[in-house]
C-alpha cells in the first residue's frame, strides 16, 4: 500500500481533531456548521489537518474491522473460576482522547495517510428519458431527484461521495455525514457540501446552482488558488463553462428552488432558447425556434407543465411570438 506523510502543526491538527468530533455529534447545529466553514476556510492548513485526519480516522475503522474478525482470545481464568474477558477499547474513544499525542504525530510527520488513488468505490450511472423524472435514493440516506432527460452517474468511495452530472437537471438532498464530503462535478465547475438540500442544472454549456438549505461551496472554471463560492439558503450561482471570470451571484426564493418538482418551471430573465430547450427534455414532439429575433427573447415567469399545446398556447400570451403546429414539430416565431 502505497501512503504518504503530511506535516501539520499540532495546534492546528488539534483542532481538526475536535471539528471531526463536534461534526459528528448527534447536536451539531447549524450554527456549527457555518463556525467549521468559516474555520475551513480561513487557511488551506485547515483543510489540510481536517482531510489528514479523516485519513486516519478511516484507517482506525478499517483496523477496528479487520480486529472484528479475528477470533477472540482464550479467556483468562481467576482462582475462583471467574472469567475475565479482554475488552477491545472503542476505536473513536481512544482516537478523540488521544489527540494531542496523534496531533504530535502529524506534526513529526509519522502518521501515514492513504493516497488519493487507493480510493475504491462502486459506480452506478442513472439515466431518464424524454419526459421521464426518478428519483434515487443512495445507501448513505441521501436522494437525487432527476429531471428528464438527465445523466448523473454516482461513485462512493471511502473518503468521498462522488457525483458526475452529464446533461443533466438534480434536486439533492445530502445526508450529512463530515468524513466523507460529497462531491458533484458538472462540467468546469465543482460543488462540494456534507449535508444539505440543492438544485444543480447542467444544461448546454451553462451550470446553475441554487441552495435551499445549508451551505454549498462552488467552484466554477477559476485559478486553483482562487477562493470558492459559498451560498447560503436562498442563493444561487450561474456559469457559463470555460469562462472564469463570468459566475454570478444571484438572489432566489427558497420555495422556487427545483420548482419543476412540483410541475412548475421558474424562469427569471431567461431566453426563449432555453425555454425551448427545456420542452424538448419534456415533450416527443420538439419546438423549433424560427428566428434569432425568438431565440433571443426573454421570460421572467412561471410555466405549469401540463399538456404541450397548451404551454406553448401560454407562451404565445407571455411573449410576442407565434405558433405552427405541424405533424413533426411546433415552430415558434416573432410577431
Amino acid at each position: 500500500m502505497t501512503r504518504g506523510r503530511t506535516d501539520i502543526d499540532a495546534e492546528i491538527a488539534e483542532a481538526a481533531i475536535a471539528w471531526l468530533v463536534r461534526l459528528q455529534g448527534e447536536a451539531v447545529t447549524e450554527r456549527d456548521w457555518l463556525d467549521f466553514d468559516a474555520w475551513m476556510t480561513a487557511s488551506p492548513d485547515h483543510a489540510q489537518a481536517y482531510d489528514a485526519v479523516l485519513a486516519f480516522d478511516h484507517q482506525l475503522y478499517l483496523d477496528a474491522g479487520l480486529a472484528e474478525t479475528q477470533p477472540e482470545p482464550a479467556p483468562l481464568m481467576t482462582s475462583g473460576s471467574a472469567k475475565v474477558i479482554p475488552l477491545r477499547p472503542a476505536r473513536r474513544a481512544w482516537f478523540w482522547s488521544a489527540g494531542a499525542a496523534i496531533a504530535a504525530a502529524f506534526v513529526a510527520g509519522a502518521v501515514l495517510v492513504p493516497s488519493k488513488g487507493l480510493m475504491g468505490g462502486r459506480e452506478t450511472t442513472y439515466v431518464t428519458g424524454v419526459g421521464e423524472r426518478r428519483t434515487i435514493a443512495l445507501e448513505d440516506g441521501s436522494r437525487i431527484d432527476m429531471n428528464s432527460a438527465s445523466r448523473v452517474t454516482v461513485r462512493f468511495e471511502r473518503h468521498a461521495r462522488r457525483i458526475e452530472m452529464g446533461d443533466a437537471q438534480a434536486f439533492f438532498d445530502v445526508a450529512k455525514d463530515p468524513s466523507r464530503p460529497f462531491l458533484i462535478s458538472a462540467g468546469d465547475t465543482q460543488v462540494r457540501v456534507v449535508g444539505t438540500q440543492f438544485d444543480v442544472r447542467h444544461r448546454d454549456g451553462l451550470v446553475a446552482v441554487n441552495v435551499q438549505r445549508g451551505l454549498v461551496e462552488v467552484r466554477p472554471h477559476l485559478a486553483a488558488d482562487a477562493a470558492p463560492f459559498r451560498l447560503k439558503p436562498g442563493q444561487g450561482l450561474v456559469h457559463h463553462e470555460g469562462q472564469a471570470a463570468d459566475a454570478r451571484l444571484s438572489t432566489v426564493a427558497v420555495d422556487e428552488v427545483a420548482g419543476w418538482r412540483q410541475g412548475r418551471l421558474i424562469y427569471r430573465d431567461q431566453p426563449l432558447s432555453q425555454i425551448a430547450g427545456d420542452m424538448n427534455r419534456l415533450f416527443p414532439r420538439p419546438v423549433k425556434l424560427g428566428d434569432a429575433e425568438a431565440a433571443n427573447m426573454r421570460l421572467s415567469g412561471v410555466l405549469i407543465v401540463d399538456e404541450q399545446d397548451a404551454m406553448v398556447d401560454r407562451l404565445s400570451h407571455l411573449l410576442p411570438v407565434r405558433t405552427t403546429t405541424t405533424k413533426d414539430a411546433i415552430v415558434i416565431q416573432a410577431r
